[in-house]
C-alpha cells in the first residue's frame, strides 16, 4: 500500500455510497430500456436507438461508480484490518 501512515478516518474524505443512487439509476435504466423496446415495436427506430443508447450509457456510468466504490471499500477494509492487528499486538498479554 502506498500510504503506510494513512488511517481509516482520513483515507477517503468523501466515500461513495451507491445504494440509493444505484437503485435510482437501475429504475431509470429499466424505464429507458422498456421505452426503447416500445419505440422499436412502434416503428420509430431512430428514437428507439437513442433511448437504448441512453440506457446503455447510464448502465456504464453505474458500473464505473460501483467499481470505484468497491475499490474504496477494499482500501478501507485493509486499513481497518491493519489498525486492528496493530491494536491486538499493542494489548497482547505476554
Amino acid at each position: 500500500m502506498k500510504h503506510k501512515n494513512m488511517d481509516y478516518d482520513n483515507r477517503y474524505k468523501y466515500k461513495l455510497n451507491m445504494l440509493g443512487p444505484g437503485l435510482t439509476m437501475m429504475k431509470l435504466i429499466g424505464v429507458l430500456f422498456v421505452t426503447g423496446i416500445l419505440f422499436w415495436v412502434a416503428g420509430w427506430h431512430w428514437l428507439s436507438s437513442i433511448t437504448l443508447f441512453l440506457a446503455g450509457a447510464v448502465f456504464a456510468v453505474l458500473l464505473i461508480l460501483l467499481a470505484i466504490e468497491a475499490h474504496q471499500d477494499k482500501v478501507l477494509n485493509d486499513i481497518a484490518m491493519r489498525e486492528n492487528n496493530d491494536l491486538e499486538k499493542k494489548y497482547e498479554i505476554g
